[in-house]
């Protein structure tokens, strides 16, 4: 994991967001309903390894596009499907999962679904999903495409748009998208907004009120 990666995920989601909001620019945040598969934290980051799919009734043995999309993860990206249509079916489970942990992926994101959580949790790939189903995608949704631009499901907008390489931080407060053109910015401002709110909270903790809080700080 490289020192840059390594700051973001120190620094969170939140402080994240925040620096977004600072720019008066809005946050990328996946859907709230995203959530971890599995106990504990799930903390991630890495480059989003994009695919994409739709759903299509069709007769066959298995997704070669999928399967193929695996195949060619590099180590330590975050793959990030986008089921746009799908609705109850999962876009993998157990076998692919084993697959993308043996390629050295860093975490998933899912907007769709999964199966075979209990295997899951248990392989130690941070997986987040918008919902667990037993019911397979063949038959019902195949990949379409592999890094490409994707649209997934937002908290702040309806949809988002992620491009591959775009910077996927994951952890207990959700996803957010840090794109490959603001980094360099983020990570300027990321000190700066984490010290100051290290300080608000030890001033609030040793009995600042939260007005006077407000006005040396500018915001809570």
């Amino acid at each position: 994991m490289t020192p840059e990666f390594i700051r973001l995920l120190d620094a969170g989601t939140a402080v994240i967001a925040d620096v977004f909001d600072a720019s008066n620019q809005m946050p990328l945040v996946f859907d709230n309903r995203i959530a971890a598969i599995g106990e504990g934290a799930c903390r991630f980051v890495g480059p989003a390894y994009t695919i994409t799919g739709e759903s299509f009734r069709w007769s066959g043995s298995g997704d070669r596009a999928k399967l193929e999309a695996i195949d060619l993860m590099p180590e330590g990206v975050v793959a990030v499907w986008a089921g746009t249509d799908i609705r109850g079916a999962c876009c993998f489970g157990d076998l692919l999962a084993t697959a993308m942990k043996a390629r050295g992926v860093g975490g998933v994101v899912v907007d769709g679904g999964v199966r075979d959580t209990a295997f899951i949790k248990k392989l130690g790939l941070p997986v987040m999903a918008r919902y667990r189903t037993p019911a397979q995608a063949i038959g019902r949704w195949h990949v379409t495409s592999r890094q490409v631009p994707i649209q997934v499901r937002g908290a702040l907008e309806d949809w988002i748009t992620i491009e591959p390489e775009d910077i996927i931080v994951a952890d207990e407060d959700g996803v957010v998208v840090v794109p490959q053109h603001s980094l360099e910015i983020v990570l300027e401002q990321l000190a700066a907004t984490s010290s100051k709110d290290s300080q608000a909270r030890e001033d609030i903790a040793r009995g600042l009120g939260l007005l006077q809080a407000i006005e040396q700080y500018g915001h809570l």
